[in-house]
């Protein structure tokens, strides 16, 4: 029963442990540009960071891409632009909770991070790591 579970939800479960790992680092760089600059521009560097992090373990371990050599490029591109769709979204979530409800932009950004997860799961899944695209680009 247990490995029926880890099999059905095998890519699923890897991508919420390097999730954590995304999480640490988003978190890591965020309280380190904090100490520098101000919320907003702490959490566009820090975004910056944790999704360069999260491509690069997402295609090799969770989404097992094979695009490779100059394919790369499109699919780096794709992968920025669907996290810019939520990072928008974060960027409000951050305001919100700092500017209009004076919570500590730490914490703030905490549960930032939560409530985009599953939306980032889905847009790498569907429009970045697409499995007819990659299947496709091995039959080339």
């Amino acid at each position: 029963m247990l490995k029926e579970f880890l099999n059905k939800y095998n890519k699923i479960i890897r991508y919420l442990v390097l999730g954590f790992g995304t999480f640490l680092v988003n978190m890591y760089s965020y309280g380190f540009f904090s100490g520098i600059t101000n919320y907003s521009i702490s959490y566009t560097l820090a975004w910056a960071v944790a999704v360069l992090f999260a491509y690069v373990t997402n295609r090799q371990w969770v989404f097992e891409s094979k695009v490779s050599g100059w394919r790369l490029v499109p699919e780096i591109i794709e992968y920025y632009l669907s996290r810019g769709l939520t990072f928008w979204l974060g960027l409000v979530l951050m305001w919100i909770g700092v500017q209009l409800l004076h919570f500590d932009d730490f914490y703030v950004n905490i549960a930032r991070n939560a409530i985009l997860l599953i939306p980032n799961y889905y847009l790498a899944k569907i429009y970045v790591f697409k499995e007819n695209k990659n299947k496709d680009k091995e039959n080339e």
